[in-house]
Protein backbone atom coordinates (compact mmCIF):
# COMPACT_ATOMS: atom_id res chain seq x y z
CA UNK A 1 0.00 0.00 0.00
CA UNK A 2 2.69 2.30 0.80
CA UNK A 3 4.76 1.80 -2.62
CA UNK A 4 0.90 2.24 -4.34
CA UNK A 5 0.92 5.71 -2.52
CA UNK A 6 4.44 6.80 -2.85
CA UNK A 7 4.32 5.37 -6.71
CA UNK A 8 1.02 8.05 -7.02
CA UNK A 9 2.65 10.76 -5.34
CA UNK A 10 5.92 10.52 -7.57
CA UNK A 11 3.85 10.26 -10.65
CA UNK A 12 2.07 13.48 -9.79
CA UNK A 13 5.06 14.96 -8.93
CA UNK A 14 6.49 14.21 -12.02
CA UNK A 15 3.93 15.28 -13.99
CA UNK A 16 3.42 18.43 -12.15
CA UNK A 17 7.11 19.44 -12.94
CA UNK A 18 6.66 18.41 -16.60
CA UNK A 19 3.74 20.98 -16.28
CA UNK A 20 6.42 23.53 -14.86
CA UNK A 21 8.83 23.33 -17.66
CA UNK A 22 5.91 23.00 -21.05
CA UNK A 23 4.29 26.05 -19.51
CA UNK A 24 0.89 26.89 -20.05
CA UNK A 25 -1.28 24.74 -21.30
CA UNK A 26 -2.52 25.21 -24.93
CA UNK A 27 -5.93 27.13 -25.39
CA UNK A 28 -9.02 24.78 -25.77
CA UNK A 29 -12.28 26.35 -25.95
CA UNK A 30 -14.83 24.63 -23.50
CA UNK A 31 -17.99 26.47 -24.21
CA UNK A 32 -21.09 24.86 -25.63
CA UNK A 33 -21.63 26.76 -28.64
CA UNK A 34 -19.66 24.58 -31.14
CA UNK A 35 -20.23 27.84 -34.09
CA UNK A 36 -18.51 29.85 -31.03
CA UNK A 37 -15.65 27.12 -30.27
CA UNK A 38 -14.85 26.97 -33.85
CA UNK A 39 -14.44 30.48 -34.60
CA UNK A 40 -12.50 30.91 -30.90
CA UNK A 41 -9.75 28.13 -32.01
CA UNK A 42 -9.22 29.45 -35.49
CA UNK A 43 -8.80 33.03 -33.35
CA UNK A 44 -6.51 31.64 -31.31
CA UNK A 45 -4.19 30.45 -34.63
CA UNK A 46 -3.83 33.73 -35.95
CA UNK A 47 -1.81 34.22 -33.05
CA UNK A 48 1.60 32.96 -34.40
CA UNK A 49 2.96 35.85 -36.24
CA UNK A 50 3.10 38.01 -33.37
CA UNK A 51 6.05 37.77 -29.93
CA UNK A 52 5.97 34.56 -28.24
CA UNK A 53 7.70 33.35 -25.14
CA UNK A 54 8.59 30.25 -24.06
CA UNK A 55 5.96 28.66 -21.98
CA UNK A 56 3.11 31.44 -23.61
CA UNK A 57 -0.18 30.66 -24.43
CA UNK A 58 -2.41 32.46 -26.65
CA UNK A 59 -5.74 33.04 -25.97
CA UNK A 60 -8.77 34.60 -28.57
CA UNK A 61 -10.92 37.28 -27.70
CA UNK A 62 -13.38 37.56 -30.67
CA UNK A 63 -15.74 40.55 -30.79
CA UNK A 64 -18.70 39.28 -32.56
CA UNK A 65 -20.44 41.96 -34.26
CA UNK A 66 -22.88 39.62 -36.39
CA UNK A 67 -23.99 35.92 -37.51
CA UNK A 68 -25.61 34.92 -40.21
CA UNK A 69 -26.16 31.40 -39.89
CA UNK A 70 -28.14 28.62 -41.15
CA UNK A 71 -27.95 24.77 -40.72
CA UNK A 72 -24.91 24.20 -43.49
CA UNK A 73 -23.11 27.62 -43.25
CA UNK A 74 -22.66 30.52 -41.69
CA UNK A 75 -20.87 34.23 -42.01
CA UNK A 76 -19.14 35.43 -38.75
CA UNK A 77 -18.24 39.61 -38.74
CA UNK A 78 -16.32 40.80 -36.11
CA UNK A 79 -13.09 41.80 -34.72
CA UNK A 80 -11.19 38.77 -34.27
CA UNK A 81 -8.59 39.46 -31.23
CA UNK A 82 -5.56 37.12 -30.34
CA UNK A 83 -3.78 37.70 -26.92
CA UNK A 84 -0.33 35.99 -26.18
CA UNK A 85 0.71 35.62 -22.62
CA UNK A 86 3.12 34.39 -20.11
CA UNK A 87 2.60 33.71 -16.37
CA UNK A 88 3.97 36.05 -13.40
CA UNK A 89 3.24 34.72 -10.49
CA UNK A 90 -0.75 34.51 -10.23
CA UNK A 91 -1.09 36.51 -13.41
CA UNK A 92 -1.55 36.15 -17.11
CA UNK A 93 0.90 38.75 -18.43
CA UNK A 94 0.26 39.83 -22.44
CA UNK A 95 3.38 40.10 -24.15
CA UNK A 96 1.77 40.66 -27.73
CA UNK A 97 -1.25 40.21 -29.68
CA UNK A 98 -3.42 42.20 -32.39
CA UNK A 99 -7.26 42.85 -33.89
CA UNK A 100 -8.24 41.15 -36.79
CA UNK A 101 -11.23 42.49 -38.16
CA UNK A 102 -12.56 40.59 -41.02
CA UNK A 103 -15.27 38.18 -42.23
CA UNK A 104 -14.80 34.05 -41.12
CA UNK A 105 -16.79 31.61 -43.66
CA UNK A 106 -17.85 28.32 -41.78
CA UNK A 107 -19.49 24.69 -43.10
CA UNK A 108 -21.25 22.61 -40.92
CA UNK A 109 -20.12 19.15 -41.45
CA UNK A 110 -21.83 16.21 -39.74
CA UNK A 111 -22.19 19.00 -36.57
CA UNK A 112 -18.86 19.93 -36.46
CA UNK A 113 -18.10 23.87 -37.72
CA UNK A 114 -15.03 24.44 -40.04
CA UNK A 115 -13.97 28.08 -40.89
CA UNK A 116 -12.99 27.69 -44.24
CA UNK A 117 -12.73 31.38 -45.74
CA UNK A 118 -11.51 34.10 -44.00
CA UNK A 119 -11.17 38.01 -45.33
CA UNK A 120 -9.47 40.42 -42.90
CA UNK A 121 -9.06 44.33 -43.50
CA UNK A 122 -5.94 45.26 -44.70
CA UNK A 123 -3.50 47.89 -43.21
CA UNK A 124 -3.62 51.62 -43.27
CA UNK A 125 -6.34 53.53 -45.65
CA UNK A 126 -7.57 49.90 -46.24
CA UNK A 127 -8.18 49.37 -42.86
CA UNK A 128 -11.67 51.69 -42.51
CA UNK A 129 -12.18 51.17 -46.60
CA UNK A 130 -12.47 47.08 -45.72
CA UNK A 131 -14.57 47.66 -42.73
CA UNK A 132 -16.95 50.08 -44.84
CA UNK A 133 -16.86 47.05 -47.40
CA UNK A 134 -17.55 44.11 -45.04
CA UNK A 135 -20.78 46.43 -43.50
CA UNK A 136 -21.96 47.28 -47.10
CA UNK A 137 -23.79 50.72 -45.70
CA UNK A 138 -24.61 48.93 -42.09
CA UNK A 139 -24.05 52.10 -39.88
CA UNK A 140 -24.16 50.39 -36.89
CA UNK A 141 -22.66 47.54 -37.42
CA UNK A 142 -19.41 49.76 -38.69
CA UNK A 143 -19.67 51.12 -35.61
CA UNK A 144 -19.41 48.27 -33.30
CA UNK A 145 -16.27 46.81 -35.59
CA UNK A 146 -15.02 50.08 -34.99
CA UNK A 147 -15.61 49.96 -31.17
CA UNK A 148 -13.90 46.47 -31.54
CA UNK A 149 -10.50 48.38 -32.09
CA UNK A 150 -10.60 49.71 -28.57
CA UNK A 151 -9.55 46.68 -26.47
CA UNK A 152 -10.06 49.08 -23.30
CA UNK A 153 -13.67 49.36 -23.78
CA UNK A 154 -16.62 47.83 -21.53
CA UNK A 155 -17.36 45.33 -24.06
CA UNK A 156 -13.96 44.12 -25.27
CA UNK A 157 -12.86 44.16 -21.64
CA UNK A 158 -15.82 41.46 -20.96
CA UNK A 159 -15.21 39.30 -23.44
CA UNK A 160 -11.38 38.92 -23.45
CA UNK A 161 -11.85 38.65 -19.48
CA UNK A 162 -14.73 35.72 -20.03
CA UNK A 163 -12.39 33.84 -22.28
CA UNK A 164 -9.51 34.22 -20.27
CA UNK A 165 -11.61 33.23 -17.02
CA UNK A 166 -12.27 30.16 -18.78
CA UNK A 167 -9.39 29.12 -19.90
CA UNK A 168 -7.95 29.49 -16.22
CA UNK A 169 -11.11 27.30 -15.08
CA UNK A 170 -10.38 24.91 -17.57
CA UNK A 171 -6.74 23.99 -16.44
CA UNK A 172 -6.78 24.61 -12.74
CA UNK A 173 -4.33 27.15 -12.73
CA UNK A 174 -3.37 29.35 -9.57
CA UNK A 175 -4.14 32.95 -11.94
CA UNK A 176 -6.35 35.60 -10.69
CA UNK A 177 -5.61 38.33 -13.09
CA UNK A 178 -4.51 39.33 -16.14
CA UNK A 179 -2.33 42.37 -17.44
CA UNK A 180 -0.86 44.45 -20.25
CA UNK A 181 2.10 46.18 -20.18
CA UNK A 182 1.75 49.60 -17.97
CA UNK A 183 -1.35 49.05 -16.69
CA UNK A 184 -2.80 47.61 -13.67
CA UNK A 185 -3.76 44.02 -13.59
CA UNK A 186 -7.23 42.84 -14.23
CA UNK A 187 -8.77 40.71 -11.76
CA UNK A 188 -10.82 37.63 -13.15
CA UNK A 189 -13.44 37.39 -10.18
CA UNK A 190 -17.25 37.23 -11.46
Amino acid sequence: MKKTIAALVAMLLLCAAALAEGGLPAYQYTGADPLEGAVAMYTASLGEPYLHEDGDVTIPAPIIVRYIRDAESATVYGDFWVLNYVQKDNVLFCISGGENPGVLTLKNQDGKWTVTDAEFAGDGEDYSADIKRFCAGDEEMEKVFFEGADLDSEAAKSIRTAYIRDYVKANGLAIDAYQDFGWDPVPLAE
